[in-house]
């Protein structure tokens, strides 16, 4: 097999192993605080995400899957994406999805 066709085939295979668990597509979010759930095959050197195409913000491994806390967030559609670095520096991003916050008003 040429090295680029591999190539390929292993970046695919990483891709369907990376994936937003929580929140799930469509999810609505009601609190002030979220924390992201990402699978990941183990052997990865890093995991971040992104939400509304913002900066990658690192995620922490823990249980099995990598998890990232978030805040200071506002009501809306909102859009995660989740990125692995190989242990060779390849990044490789999982398709985006959406999901809404829709925060309750805090009594004055």
């Amino acid at each position: 097999m040429p090295a680029a066709t591999k190539e390929k085939v292993q970046k695919k295979s990483v891709r369907t192993q990376l994936s937003v668990d929580f929140p799930r597509q469509g999810e609505k979010i009601t609190g002030a605080y979220y924390t992201f759930r990402i699978s990941a095959p183990e052997d990865v050197q890093a995991v971040e995400v992104a939400v509304d195409q913002g900066d990658w913000t690192p995620c922490r491994q823990s249980a099995g899957y990598w998890w990232c806390d978030w805040s200071g967030y506002e009501n809306g559609e909102h859009e995660i994406t989740a990125r692995l670095v190989t242990a060779e520096g390849r990044a490789v991003n999982s398709e985006p999805h959406e999901f809404f916050v829709r925060l309750e008003k805090q009594p004055a």
